[in-house]
């Protein structure tokens, strides 16, 4: 799609961007009243949702971000992506799609650079174990949890409800790409991070091998484009936000579903979850089982929460303790991230589905 036929869909979906004239602001926080020096000095002059990407962008939890799993499991090569790069790549398309739609895109930032803060360690594979220790574990809500809950010695990040909001709508795993709300921002979001990864995984499995040249032959006839224009994860993933906004300008809602494109990369989608499958290891799993497994031999934690806050490299640090006939104590995990977390006390005796029930009553 050239430049000229994009812009007559300049600012289709400006009478549908959010604004604040109709919805007051509400942050949400775990301390009522919480000092907030960005909000004292800033608020009701910088926009809010700028106030937010400050804020999600100071976070710890931002920070540990560039130590866990996008697709590869520390990854020794730097050029493979990990949550933190994965979380740019998300923003700047999402960004792109906004500006031309006349959305709001201070919103569709702070929710794309805080919807995957919550992951924990060896990406979904963790999500995956946790099951078999009784806990349904999903990274969005955790997301919220260590935004609302975790940050700032449990006080929180105090961002707006539509931050939030957006955060928890992003997910969506295997399956069809679904809108799950009425506010476009939150699903331009989600559309962004779906294309985002797919694209660039396929980039980082290929960097590994583990994509041979029969595999990336059937990608190209799954999802066909001329290779003398798409030849790269970028043009590509630019291929797929151009669809989106011409779906979206004439149905008149932010839509990725019904045009050819759309189509294609659902049945890419699809076709890379099939190889994720197949890059579950046995050995990944062994790995984050039995972390979690002497973790839980600490009294007063929660080892689903406290191996969740983990990065790659303590994950792995821990586990080489543990084959190395070592057990596991506090102070092996006081001198982590997670450690400036548990000295606080916050996770005293609280585990993840308590904080799951303290977040449904403050979003009630």
């Amino acid at each position: 799609m050239t430049t000229s036929s994009l812009l007559k869909y300049k600012n289709a979906l400006s009478h549908k961007k959010f604004e604040f004239k109709n919805s007051p602001i509400i942050r949400l926080s775990n301390i009522k009243d919480l000092p907030d020096q960005y909000v004292t000095d800033f608020e009701g002059i910088v926009d809010p949702f700028i106030i937010d990407q400050v804020k999600i962008a100071d976070s710890k939890a931002y920070r540990r971000l560039g130590s866990k799993t996008q697709v590869v499991f520390y990854p020794e090569n730097p050029h493979i992506r990990v949550r933190s790069t994965h979380t740019v790549e998300v923003g700047n398309p999402a960004m792109m799609a906004s500006d031309i739609l006349g959305l709001n895109t201070n919103l569709v930032k702070a929710i794309c650079d805080g919807h995957d803060i919550g992951h924990a360690p060896a990406g979904h594979m963790f999500e995956t174990v946790s099951k078999e220790f009784g806990t349904e574990f999903r990274h969005e809500i955790f997301s919220v949890i260590i935004a609302i809950f975790l940050e700032k010695q449990g006080g929180g990040l105090n961002l707006t409800k539509q931050t939030i909001e957006g955060i928890l709508n992003h997910s969506r795993g295997a399956g069809d790409l679904t809108t799950g709300s009425k506010i476009d921002e939150y699903n331009l979001a989600m559309y962004s991070d779906k294309i985002a990864y797919i694209f660039s995984d396929i980039n980082d499995l290929h960097r590994i091998n583990k994509l041979s040249l029969a595999d990336l032959a059937e990608i190209d006839s799954i999802f066909p484009c001329d290779p003398k224009v798409y030849n790269d994860q970028q043009s590509k993933v630019n291929l797929c936000i151009n669809a989106l906004v011409e779906e979206s300008a004439k149905k008149g809602f932010v839509c990725f579903k019904d045009s050819e494109v759309a189509q294609n990369f659902l049945k890419l989608k699809n076709y890379m979850y099939l190889h994720y499958e197949r890059l579950d290891s046995d050995l990944l799993k062994e790995i984050i089982r039995s972390v979690i497994k002497e973790v839980s031999t600490i009294k007063n934690y929660d080892p689903i929460l406290i191996t969740a806050l983990m990065t790659d490299r303590e994950l792995r640090i821990l586990y080489e303790k543990i084959i190395s006939s070592k057990t596991i104590n506090i102070d092996d995990i006081i001198g982590f991230g997670v450690g400036e977390i548990i000295k606080t006390g916050i996770l005293d005796s609280q585990t993840y589905t308590s904080f799951v029930s303290k977040l449904k009553q403050k979003l009630d």
